[in-house]
């Protein structure tokens, strides 16, 4: 099985590609017919392949199609995003290639993730057999993709005044258990209290300025620490969890490093290492 790859241009792609050991035809009809959808498509839905038609996701929202051209492709709009698959023959077999267009690039291992699980089912629809429970919402295989897309490197935005690191990722756990996480369990200090890391209590971060359990954290950095100011986000992500921003912002450039690797391999990699353990122990 190939790893998905990851387009960045205008807008943000995923592409998978697999090959099912079927005619054309055969896998244009899985895609396409009511039956088949309902078993191994993400939510409800209803397609009509032709263009122009409207594409029906129940309660989620419509769609419309963009390219029908049996058995060789089928566009088709979700929201805002546009989902494009192409099927090309190969004997009496067929490679089938998804590929999602999206604006949210953090969400990317996210949503190849479901796809992946999506485009198993399909080989399961082709051979007549009930698609396998899936025994979990694929988080390990999320941080794997979260690594092959780099999507746990930050931004970093340098101005006239100064730096700015910005880290955007999707976490596989909800605000609430991100939050208890970042603070080791404790209770987050309050506003105008000093904030220390809960590893090593002695030691003080800085001064926080912002607390609103379990959605924002900000605090002013003390003068041995790196940058100036650290901010931290947690709200609204994909099926997998909350989304996590955190940017620390800065005017000495000899501290960007240390910044990045305080903030992204030590507080966010202990966020999300302790989350792929719980989801490991639940």
């Amino acid at each position: 099985m190939s790893n998905p790859e990851i387009i960045d241009g205008a807008r943000t792609a995923i592409r998978i590609r697999r090959r099912y050991p079927h005619p054309i035809d055969r896998v244009w009809r899985a895609l396409t017919e009511a039956d088949s959808l309902r078993t191994w498509f993400p939510t409800e839905v209803s397609i009509t392949a032709e263009v122009g038609a409207v594409v029906s996701y129940g309660s989620a929202g419509e769609g419309r199609v963009e390219v029908a051209d049996a058995p060789t492709r089928l566009a088709f709009t979700w929201g805002d995003d546009l989902l494009d698959f192409e099927l090309v023959a190969d004997g009496d077999a067929t490679e089938l290639v998804l590929t999602h267009h999206f604006d949210d690039r953090a969400g990317a291992a996210s949503f190849a993730t479901g796809w992946e699980q999506c485009l198993a089912a399909v080989a399961d629809v082709l051979a007549d057999r009930r698609p396998a429970e899936v025994a979990d919402r694929g988080e390990a295989r999320h941080e794997e993709l979260v690594t092959h897309f780099a999507l746990d490197r930050p931004v970093i935005d340098r101005t006239e005044t100064g730096w700015r690191v910005l880290f955007e990722r999707q976490l596989i756990c909800e605000a609430g258990v991100a939050w208890d996480l970042f603070f080791g369990g404790s209770p987050a200090p309050a506003v105008g209290e000093e904030f220390r890391p809960f590893a090593a209590p002695a030691a003080v971060l800085g001064t926080v300025t912002e607390c609103e359990p379990p959605a924002q954290f900000s605090f002013t950095t003390a003068a041995t620490e790196p940058g100036d100011v650290v901010r931290l986000t947690l709200g609204q992500g994909t099926g997998h969890g909350a989304r996590l921003i955190l940017e620390v912002t800065g005017t000495d450039e000899a501290e960007i490093e240390a910044a990045v690797d305080q903030w992204g391999a030590g507080a966010i990699g202990h966020v999300v290492r302790e989350a792929a353990r719980l989801g490991a122990v639940s």
